[in-house]
């Protein structure tokens, strides 16, 4: 019975140290699993300098004074926002396991110095040695790239975009370079607007009666200035007449200079000595209005009632 009870008592004891044991291999194997490899470990508020070379061209985006700002085209400024966007994702990279170390790998993901899909070097003081370098490749999946690190051989899968990665200049320049922002007054070609309480009407300055303001037609015209976009910049000015709108933000005031040439369309601030290419959309919504067309048009209730019922008529012929 002695002996029975040693026997059992030995087997509870292996049975305790295999439990253990494998317990702390799947404990080692979890703590491995979890320990991820940051790749990018540049502090972001510390960047000097981003360049970023693919598709056979290439860009760089500089800080200057606590502002990123492109050089290639005259220092104007960077879309912050999608600047932040791409340092947050590239100072979220992390990794578990490399999938692949060798050469031939690097050529095969596109992640070799002499063929790659994007190369991008951080800057964090002036000079020539990047503090870091990462070289983009292919794709293994829905927003993931391999990407290697120079002078490392492992390559990883992460979470990123090419395409937040563009390589032209163009593509990183702030496109609402010149919003105009809240404004209370704008002076067009034949007329000026000012905003109250009740909406915008006409300037009464010479003490006349003015007709009333269409409030659709300013709201938009406001818009357009409010909010317009840039697409890109001009290095040479059109040699065309421009038309001249002088508007009012709180206590600021700007001249805008819009002009079109050969089906494009160009506007300049008097703050920037250059003009910039706009859409025809937002040149049109500016351009396509003098005093009559913002006076509002009174019409009277037969007017109305013919138009609804016309309307109307459209309507049911079209479901029919």
């Amino acid at each position: 019975m002695k002996n029975l009870q040693m026997a059992l008592s030995g087997v509870l004891a292996l049975q305790l140290v295999l439990a253990a044991g494998l317990f702390w291999e799947s404990n080692s194997r979890q703590q491995a699993q979890t320990q991820q490899t940051q790749l990018v470990q540049a502090e972001t508020d510390a960047l000097q300098r981003l360049e970023i070379v693919g598709d056979d061209q290439s860009v760089a985006l500089v800080r200057k004074d606590g502002q990123w700002q492109l050089p290639e085209l005259h220092n104007l400024p960077v879309n912050s926002d999608k600047l932040d966007t791409l340092l947050e994702k590239l100072t979220a990279l992390k990794s578990n396991w490399p999938i692949a170390t060798s050469n031939s790998a690097r050529e095969r993901f596109e992640v070799a110095e002499n063929k790659f899909r994007k190369h991008v070097k951080l800057y964090t003081a002036e000079g020539n040695d990047p503090a870091l370098e990462l070289f983009v490749g292919t794709s293994p999946g829905f927003r993931k790239v391999h990407v290697r690190r120079a002078g490392d051989d492992a390559i990883y899968a992460v979470a990123l975009n090419s395409f937040d990665l563009p390589s032209t200049a163009d593509s990183w320049l702030d496109k609402t370079l010149l919003a105009a922002g809240d404004l209370t007054r704008i002076q067009g070609p034949d007329y000026t607007l000012e905003k109250g309480e009740d909406g915008w009407a006409f300037s009464a300055d010479n003490g006349e009666e003015t007709p009333a303001v269409d409030p659709g037609k300013a709201r938009e015209l406001a818009a357009a200035l409010e909010k317009l976009r840039i697409t890109k910049a001009v290095d040479e000015a059109p040699e065309v007449e421009a038309t001249e709108f002088v508007v009012r933000s709180g206590d600021d005031e700007r001249r805008y200079h819009f002009a079109s040439a050969d089906d494009k369309y160009y506007v300049r601030r008097d703050d920037r000595d250059q003009f910039f290419e706009i859409a025809k959309y937002d040149f049109d919504r500016v351009m396509d209005k003098r005093h009559q067309d913002l006076v509002l048009i009174e019409r009277d209730e037969e007017e109305q009632t013919a138009e609804q019922e016309s309307s109307s008529t459209e309507e049911e012929g079209t479901e029919s």
